[in-house]
């Protein structure tokens, strides 16, 4: 990319009076057609490490961009302290209502006490179904602590079906066949003129 594309890019839904120079290319909090891109186990440099969702865009302005989820399944803090309930649960609702939507069901056993080894079983539970579509809804809200990065929230619902089945598209390519191609003859290969 040169630097015309750069400040092209860098000038789009930008206001220099009313933005921040802080300004995200986040998707803005709406609903979303989406489907479930990829499903990973990332470790950072830090030690930290957690499942992420990518979520692919499908329809409208925002077609083609993604919005990665990152979600801990620890059970205690930095300090070592527990880590609240309500937090545990909400990551644990979100895998599986992402899960739900995608037509995985989930079981304890994708749950061991073990918070890496729960990340590796869900990502390879979620492989099959990467790909598959389920609406999204962003919402963001404000973070005290951090007011120019805002906590967004995530919920989910049934996606719109994208390709018919493939039963039904081929039952479909095969009368369409038939129509246009009515009689057949079986021609001898010795005399076609090639």
């Amino acid at each position: 990319m040169g630097l015309q594309s750069a400040y092209q890019n860098a000038m789009k839904n930008w206001d220099a009076k009313k933005d921040s120079v802080n300004k995200t290319d986040d998707i803005p909090a709406g609903e979303y057609q989406v489907i479930l891109d990829k499903v990973e186990h990332p470790t950072f440099k830090s030690g930290w490490d957690c499942l992420q969702f990518t979520m692919q865009v499908i329809k409208g302005e925002f077609a083609g961009r993604k919005e990665y989820i990152r979600l801990s399944l620890a059970t205690t803090t930095k300090a070592g302290k527990p880590m609240p309930d309500f937090v545990v649960n909400r990551a644990i609702r979100t895998i599986d209502k992402v899960a739900a939507e995608v037509g995985l069901h989930l079981t304890p056993n994708e749950f061991p006490d073990n918070e890496t080894d729960a990340y590796e079983r869900l990502v390879t539970a979620f492989k099959p179904y990467e790909a598959k579509p389920l609406a999204m809804k962003i919402t963001v809200s404000e973070n005290k602590k951090d007011p120019d990065n805002p906590y967004r929230n995530y919920d989910f619902g049934p996606g719109e079906q994208i390709n018919k089945p493939i039963a039904e598209t081929n039952e479909e390519i095969a009368k369409a066949v038939e129509g246009t191609m009515g009689d057949t003859t079986t021609v001898d290969d010795e005399k076609l003129p090639f």
